[in-house]
């Protein structure tokens, strides 16, 4: 439990109990999209079309996303992509539950 102490003996106590995910300093879906932009540069065999393309994707996002609420990324894939990609989700129409 040392390990989790700073220089002054003091634990830290995060500022925001609901922080998003982070992967170093970017926010989770930030790297993710960045990720993916490598991993097609990889797959055409050329890097430097892999980080502009990441690059370009995590900006973008980084723009929309701007000023929404924390779950945007998340309510945005359940509108528009295709199928139930939730299957844990219940319809939106569903006003009642049983159970």
């Amino acid at each position: 439990m040392s390990s989790r102490r700073n220089d002054l003996g003091l634990v830290p106590v995060p500022r925001e109990l609901d922080a998003n995910t982070k992967i170093f300093i970017w926010d989770f879906d930030v790297a993710a999209l960045f990720v993916c932009g490598f991993a097609i540069g990889v797959m055409v065999g050329s890097l430097l079309v892999g980080v502009v393309i990441g690059v370009f994707l995590s900006k973008a996002w980084s723009k929309i996303r701007q000023g929404r609420a924390k779950g945007f990324g998340i309510h945005t894939l359940y509108w528009y992509l295709p199928g139930k990609p939730f299957r844990r989700s219940p319809e939106s129409f569903r006003r009642d539950f049983m159970g």
